[in-house]
């Protein structure tokens, strides 16, 4: 086993020392002509690289393009879509596992809700149970407690299940400054 330091310095810590082969048998440095510009610029190379492997992340970028949600590799390809169920794809939220996805309201049939949940593989888990007679999602705030909190263009507070897209609660927006 050997093991090269920046200095150029080879170590052989393997193997019984011997009086007569010299320092380089006896645990010593020995250093070899040339060895030590060769070390350095295998030292140079790794340090170069390691940049290079940190920023090489595998992670996917989202967006929406085109009305669409893609998903995008590194060189900002499309590698998976999501095309929206009426018109465009207007807001997305990353959650527990999922995607929040919102559309735009107009050109989806009535009584059909413009907020539905995705899994990672962008496949449609559920639709929100939206409240009859509440003007369509207008936002997506946040997921907390195992609920989506979001707003309704007529300003009201809609509490849905994260995992089912059930309706817990629509508070008016007065009654929780109260």
């Amino acid at each position: 086993m050997c093991i090269l330091p920046p200095d150029g310095e080879r170590y052989n810590p393997v193997g019984p020392p011997h009086a007569d082969a010299g320092p380089a048998a006896n645990g010593g440095p020995t250093r070899i002509r040339g060895q030590k510009k060769a070390s350095r610029s295998l030292w140079k190379s790794l340090i170069l690289r390691i940049p290079y492997l940190v920023l090489t992340s595998e992670t996917p970028a989202f967006a929406i393009v085109e009305g669409a949600l893609c998903v995008l590799n590194r060189r900002g390809v499309r590698t998976t879509q999501h095309a929206p169920l009426a018109t465009a794809v207007v807001e997305f939220r990353r959650g527990r596992f999922r995607w929040y996805v919102r559309e735009h309201p107009y050109g989806l049939l009535p009584g059909i809700p413009n907020l539905y949940c995705l899994d990672a593989a962008l496949r449609l888990q559920w639709m929100a149970e939206w409240p009859v007679g509440e003007e369509p999602c207008a936002g997506i705030l946040a997921e907390e407690a195992g609920a989506l909190v979001t707003v309704s263009s007529s300003g009201n507070f809609v509490r849905l299940d994260a995992a089912t897209g059930a309706l817990l609660s629509v508070t008016a927006p007065m009654a929780q400054a109260g």
